[in-house]
């Protein structure tokens, strides 16, 4: 991994020169490129001191060597402030750093030493540090919290919280990656834990932590800001200037020669020490100098074959060669494209006759061996010459942006451990049995004097059911279309259940249908195509983004579509910009590779357009011809388009339904690809299938569809699914602004200096107008115009393709550009009236934007107070670590639900709203299996994926029926123990859908780490949770604990596996043996009953019956 890279530095004796002894107090380094600047860095903070600030002018840069350090070396404490304030964690880590006395790396620009921050008196007085072992007054840490700006919760959920449970204290200061929590015994404290805000469970220990008071919370963040930053630092600290040349000293606020007149300087540049802007300025008379023989990773700009002379060269000469990738997969392919490489055949793609494709031939490979590929990657690549060292980056190689990957930070997603599974008072339910009712909360009951907790669900004419927890699996939250109104059902009657049964004999009618038109593809002959070639994998590797794994997995699995012997015919689902277009351009590219043509069928001009410039982009390298066929193409060219079609000159076609049309004919279609079919009239659809019979099929849709339907339709339709963005992409900058005019003029203007475009959003059409002259009155130079969707369709048209083609820069619109529309020179987006969105709404408009290389900005303007940077740190954490939080998840489970509809009719969303998406999901899911099992038993018996998933469901039956542990013991979880009611309800439910005792064991101790030690009523929960699991594995029915007795009930069944238990043979033989009575066989003519004579107290009782079943 990257340690291969700092050990080879080290073995080389790189930096040997610049830590010779005596080591002077101000120092410059010249002539160090690329990411060799980082591990000089980390070799600085090793060897000569461990409290550094790092200077650089350049923002991105100090991010480039933030992630580069976080990767070399990831225990080192690290922040990067800023002087906006605009990220108040990174400044407070920044100040505690600073004030604690402990070691760091802190990267700043100049301009940060010239802010203003909290008065350092007030900072150390909060200054708080805790260590294991030592005493700390429990009273006096609870009260400091809240004094420093700390909100007490129920549970820690993000940054400036706190929670006290018993003698625990949970803490997540904005100084801290993770949060932790605080055991006490009395005011000892007993241990120090990170734990993950997710799942809140303890990740390690930890000897001690400090913190100081919350600068997010906005009365300190208000507070007066007098004292520079510059008194914060300590005597002690290295400091180390990036680029010293672009600093511009003279500016006020930047002392540096102030700041480096009582301390030790390191000056670092990739200029060679001769540069003339090195001779003046900051750097002292009389600095060392000290030059390196290193320059930046040579641009290939995608060119393999510059970048196989490049090789072959430098392995000539005796160089170390090393290429690092951002991860397994990229390494995997890089190998292959490197092994391709080596080859004598000097012919190009890019030169060969449209008439075959052929990949080169191959000889020995001078290289493959000799390279070390890695799976981990700095940010740029560079060579030591007189070291003989070269080490390059695979995201420079192909000139494709690369961000590494932070360490995810806990934050806040949603409403944690998933809010669409967890329940509230109040909130509508589905029991699989009785229906839709409102959950109304835990109750106690007495069962022989003894508490335990039930369920309680409202229906109907006041209605009331209490669940016993031993069925809480038949329970789902209710979920449908966003706002709508379940009825709730009349408890007694038979409406409930007609409902269950028309759902599944409708899903099963469709069901049918999909699974004959599969079978029928199955058996049916189709085009066989190639196995990749050298040309597929340079495509692949090319494109501008880092391939996530939906990405690659549905490209593999169309590619093996295309490889097998059937015609293809795959649905591929993935939101606007994930990747689905350059999933299909590799699937057409493949095509093509085969000399076969390609039609792609689009609803819409303005996709036509989109798809047209984005084929176009990624093909042209590779000479491949493309053509385009709508309403906006001239008569004669599209005639002449028609008859290259016809005649093979054209490889890909793309056009909306005129390709359709009887006078376009191909002359050996191999590949259709369909974008949106849903959007198409049912003339085109009847077309399409006459086209479709024996050629390749690839639909997309930018509709989203469940992952557990996709798992249902196993055997019925092909689906691949892209859930996630890409990952590599520059985070969007998101800043909440007032309407100021001036300001917006200047964001606007910026964005139209770098030749970008810009959305101006408004949700009411009738402001639009007036918005649009006020913007031209303020940017004169703008090309202006209006969307909104109350426009003739043709004119909307018209204004969004002027848009692509950039005769237009600033279009003011509605949320119409919500979805659909993906222009990569759009880069700034203007929110107004921000706070009228809802979040998933602002996730989805400000994702229109960031879709190129360049630095994408999203403004929303709001009233003061009306948007919170909570808000909008949670909208930045679901770009940062590309999961979409539960909010989101509830927000897209609209379009979830109409992507149910266009794939199974949209009659289906009428189910889904009469019994919620959960159970109609299992439905579907029986409804299939059944068919399979039944009438198509023979069409799936050699079917592996179906096999498995057979054999999958048959492992979870015993869980759908597990067996009922009925009891008069004092087994629950007490609400002094636990006091938040859906946090209890959620422990229950994960107990009661345990399948292994080790699964109970698990949470029996993450209870004890969230909420410290517990009594008999919640072992005894315990151990009944364990004794249902082995009765449930065992085969039995049910069993009843009364008193001193316990009755198991065997199956009526008795071929059941309970009869051939262990169990069996010992309580029988025990009874012919011994004549106590403690085992009894009960009196039932239907099923085997056999009663056990229990010992007291109840821990004995369940300790007894445990062992029994072992």
């Amino acid at each position: 991994m990257i340690h291969e890279v700092v050990n080879l530095i080290n073995d080389k004796r790189v930096f040997e020169s610049i830590f010779e002894k005596p080591i002077p107090d101000k120092l410059l380094i010249t002539g160090i490129s690329g990411s060799l600047n980082s591990l000089l860095l980390y070799t600085i903070y090793s060897t000569l001191c461990k409290k550094v600030i790092f200077i650089s002018n350049d923002k991105s840069e100090l991010e480039n060597f933030l992630g580069d350090l976080g990767l070399i070396s990831p225990d080192i404490k690290t922040a990067l402030p800023d002087e906006k304030n605009d990220n108040p964690d990174e400044n407070s880590k920044a100040l505690n750093l600073f004030s604690s006395g402990g070691d760091f790396i802190v990267f700043m620009r100049p301009e940060y030493l010239g802010s203003t921050v909290i008065d350092k008196s007030k900072f150390i007085d909060s200054l708080t540090i805790l260590e294991k072992g030592k005493e700390y007054s429990f009273g006096d840490l609870a009260n400091k919290l809240n004094d420093f700006g700390y909100s007490k919760n129920d549970f820690v959920e993000e940054q400036g919280q706190y929670s006290i449970r018993g003698g625990i204290i949970d803490i997540f200061p904005d100084s801290l990656e993770v949060p932790v929590r605080i055991e006490f015994y009395g005011d000892t404290i007993e241990s120090l834990r990170e734990f993950d805000i997710d799942t809140q469970r303890s990740l390690k220990d930890v000897p001690s932590v400090s913190f100081a008071m919350n600068l997010s919370n906005d009365t300190n963040n208000s507070q007066e800001r007098t004292e520079p930053v510059f008194s914060y630092i300590p005597d002690d600290a290295l400091i180390v200037i990036n680029e010293p040349a672009d600093i511009n000293v003279k500016e006020p606020g930047i002392d540096i020669d102030n700041l480096l007149s009582a301390r030790k300087g390191i000056f670092v540049s990739s200029f060679q020490s001769s540069n003339p802007s090195l001779t003046s300025g900051m750097i002292p008379a009389g600095t060392k100098r000290i030059k390196l023989d290193s320059f930046n990773q040579p641009d290939f700009h995608g060119n393999l074959k510059q970048l196989h002379t490049d090789l072959l060269d430098k392995l000539k000469q005796g160089y170390d060669i090393y290429m690092l990738c951002s991860d397994k997969y990229q390494a995997e392919r890089m190998s292959k494209i490197i092994d391709d490489l080596g080859n004598d055949d000097e012919t190009d793609y890019r030169e060969t006759s449209q008439k075959h494709y052929t990949s080169p031939k191959r000889s020995k490979n001078l290289i493959s061996g000799k390279l070390r590929i890695i799976e981990e990657s700095l940010h740029s690549g560079f060579t030591i010459n007189n070291k003989r060292i070269a080490v390059y980056t695979e995201h420079q190689v192909f000139g494709r942006y690369f961000r590494q990957l932070k360490k995810r930070k806990s934050k806040f997603k949603g409403l944690t451990f998933g809010e669409l599974k967890e329940l509230r008072q109040g909130d509508f339910v589905v029991h699989r049995d009785f229906g839709i009712g409102i959950y109304s909360g835990l109750k106690k009951i007495s069962v022989s004097g003894n508490e335990q907790e039930v369920m309680l669900i409202r229906y109907k004419d006041k209605d009331k059911v209490y669940v016993n927890l031993n069925y809480i699996h038949l329970v789902k939250k209710y979920s449908s279309n966003e706002g709508h109104v379940p009825k709730l059902t009349k408890l007694g009657g038979a409406e409930w259940d007609n409902i269950k049964q028309r759902a599944k004999k409708n899903v099963k009618d469709i069901a049918r249908d999909l699974i004959l038109l599969y079978a029928k593809r199955k058996s049916s002959p189709g085009f066989k195509f190639s196995a990749d070639t050298h040309w597929q994998r340079e495509l692949e590797a090319s494109f501008m983004y880092e391939d996530t794994p939906d990405q690659i997995k549905a490209t593999y699995e169309i590619k093996e579509d295309m490889e097998s012997p059937h015609p293809m015919d795959r649905l591929v689902c993935g939101d606007v910009g994930f990747g689905k277009t350059e999933v299909a351009v590799r699937a057409a590219f493949k095509a093509v590779l085969d000399n076969k043509q390609v039609a792609v069928l689009v609803p819409t001009t303005i996709l036509a357009k989109q798809h047209f410039n984005t084929f176009r982009d990624r093909l042209s390298p590779f000479a491949v011809e493309i053509g385009v066929i709508t309403r906006l193409e001239k008569k004669a060219d599209q005639l002449e388009s028609i008859r290259r079609v016809a005649s093979g000159k054209i490889n890909i076609l793309i056009g909306t339904h005129r390709i359709l049309s009887k006078d376009i004919t191909f002359k050996d279609l191999g590949l259709l690809i369909i974008d949106e079919e849903q959007r198409f009239g049912v003339k085109a659809k009847e077309i399409l299938r006459t086209l479709k019979p024996n050629v390749d099929t690839l639909t997309l849709t930018a509709t989203p569809i469940p992952r557990t339907l996709n798992f249902s339709l196993l055997g019925a339709r092909d689906l691949s699914i892209i859930n996630t963005p890409p990952k590599n992409r520059k985070p969007i900058i998101t800043d909440i602004i007032t309407l100021d005019w001036e300001e917006i003029g200047r964001i606007i203007k910026d964005e139209l200096r770098r030749n970008g475009q810009v959305y101006f959003v408004n949700d009411k059409i009738e402001r639009m107008y007036t918005l649009a002259e006020k913007l031209k009155s303020i940017v004169p130079t703008a090309k202006i115009s209006i969307a909104h969707g109350q426009m003739e369709a043709r004119k909307l048209e018209d204004v969004i393709i002027n848009f692509i083609e950039k005769k237009i820069n600033v279009l003011v619109c509605t949320k119409i550009i919500e979805s659909g529309l993906d222009i990569p020179n759009v880069n700034t987006i203007i929110i107004n009236e921000a706070q009228n969105f809802g979040l998933a709404e602002l996730y989805q408009l400000r994702g229109r934007v960031g879709r190129s290389d360049q630095q994408a900005f999203a403004y929303l303007i709001s009233r003061e107070g009306t948007l919170t940077r909570s808000a909008i740190r949670r909208l930045q954490s679901i770009e940062e670590f590309t999961e979409l939080g539960s909010g989101i998840n509830l927000a897209i489970r609209d379009m979830e639900i109409r992507g149910v509809g266009n794939l199974l009719g949209q009659q289906q969303s009428g189910f889904v709203q009469q019994m919620g998406f959960e159970l109609f999901m299992n439905i579907i899911d029986e409804a299939v299996d059944e068919l399979k099992t039944t009438e198509f038993s023979e069409l799936f018996k050699d079917d592996k994926l179906f096999k498995d998933k057979i054999s999958l469901d048959s492992s979870t039956q015993s869980k759908r029926e597990p067996t009922i542990i009925e009891n008069d013991l004092t087994a629950l979880i007490p609400t002094e123990y636990i006091q938040n009611d859906t946090e209890r309800l959620n422990i229950y439910k994960r107990l009661y859908e345990a399948t292994s005792t080790e699964s109970v064991d698990l949470i029996a101790t993450e209870l004890k780490d969230r909420f410290g030690n517990y009594l008999d009523d919640i072992e005894n929960l315990l151990d009944l949770v364990k004794l249902r699991i082995k009765a449930t594995n065992t085969g039995f029915e049910k069993i009843l604990i009364s008193g001193r007795k316990a009755f198991i009930f065997f199956p009526e069944n008795n071929e059941s596996e309970a009869y051939k238990s262990t169990f069996l043979d010992t309580v029988l033989n025990e009874i012919s043996i011994n004549k106590s009575g403690k085992f009894l066989i009960e009196n039932d003519r239907k099923r085997l009953i056999i009663s056990v004579e229990l010992p007291e107290p109840d821990k004995s009782k369940l300790n007894f019956l445990l062992t029994l079943l072992e």
